[in-house]
């Protein structure tokens, strides 16, 4: 075997026992199934078997429409959230990801809740992706992830690469788009968030977009209908009868789907990407679209 090939092998198993380390093996909350939104969940149909799964899943890039009532609402938003992309370099996994979201009918609103890139990246990958994103007319914002501060994609330049793009960058900071109220916080696990800004007052109903499903009891209350997340790949492997292998640190217990505390709803998206190996299996990447409706309270 030739020694480059033995280096790489030699550093991805490094990479995978420190990933072990780093997370939760057969986490009993990754047995269930996801559960689908309050008002619906519509996912592509497809039909595969298990050869087939391991060879093309880890790029399907699944459009799923969840939908959602919201107090406080007088119009209904359409949000693409997008999570856990974890760009490296240009190639043809990439090329077909910006093919799929070029097809996209146009949200009303675009979020990316972190891990866009991962060790590795290049500007010209983050580039291709974001001039790849459809028009929304509410705008789009992002904010970080783990990975942004692993991999040194933080501070003035990031944020001014995403502005390029027409992207806001939400660290610790409010924004307004149309009726919603929009909170972006630090990575729960890797930065600082503060939740201050959350806290102030405000009479729109807000959303805020958090990378580790972890935080989301510190930011569910009064006036938040939905947080969105992502981090856990939903698992990235679902074993039939057997559930998920592993998790990452940050998940803790929010492995994918929907979840309630009080009146706020959690969604945890599987986002598209993959960690440690292009494998993914019963557990396609997702193009998530979360339809936020008036809910009208007697």
């Amino acid at each position: 075997m030739p020694l480059k090939r033995l280096h790489a092998r030699l550093r991805w198993a490094r990479s995978l026992s420190k990933g072990i380390q780093r997370g939760d093996v057969w986490p009993s909350a990754g047995r269930t199934r996801p559960v689908d939104a309050p008002q619906g969940t519509v996912r592509q149909s497809r039909r595969a078997g298990p050869l087939a799964r391991l060879r093309a899943e880890v790029g399907w890039f699944e459009e799923v429409t969840h939908t959602l009532e919201a107090p406080g609402l007088e119009q209904s938003v359409d949000i693409l959230h997008l999570t856990d992309v974890h760009l490296r370099e240009p190639g043809a996994w990439l090329d077909s990801l910006c093919d799929n979201l070029r097809r996209l009918r146009p949200p009303d609103l675009i979020v990316i809740t972190g891990d866009l890139v991962t060790r590795g990246w290049t500007s010209t990958t983050v580039d291709a992706f974001l001039s790849s994103l459809p028009r929304s007319r509410l705008g789009a914002f992002a904010i970080l992830g783990n990975w942004e501060h692993w991999s040194g994609a933080t501070g003035p330049t990031w944020r001014s690469r995403l502005a390029d793009h027409g992207v806001r960058l939400l660290v610790n900071e409010c924004a307004w788009a149309g009726p919603l109220r929009i909170f972006g916080s630090d990575d729960h696990l890797a930065g600082e968030p503060d939740l201050r800004s959350l806290h102030e007052p405000s009479t729109q109903p807000t959303l805020v977009l958090t990378h580790s499903p972890a935080h989301f009891p510190a930011v569910a209350g009064d006036g938040v209908v939905a947080v969105l997340s992502g981090h856990t790949h939903g698992g990235q492997v679902r074993v039939p009868w057997l559930g998920v292998p592993w998790v990452p640190r940050g998940s803790d217990g929010y492995v994918g789907g929907w979840y309630r505390q009080g009146a706020t709803w959690l969604h945890v998206s599987p986002g598209l990407g993959w960690s440690i190996a292009p494998v993914r299996m019963w557990c396609p990447p997702e193009l998530s679209r979360v339809v936020l409706k008036p809910r009208y309270l007697d």
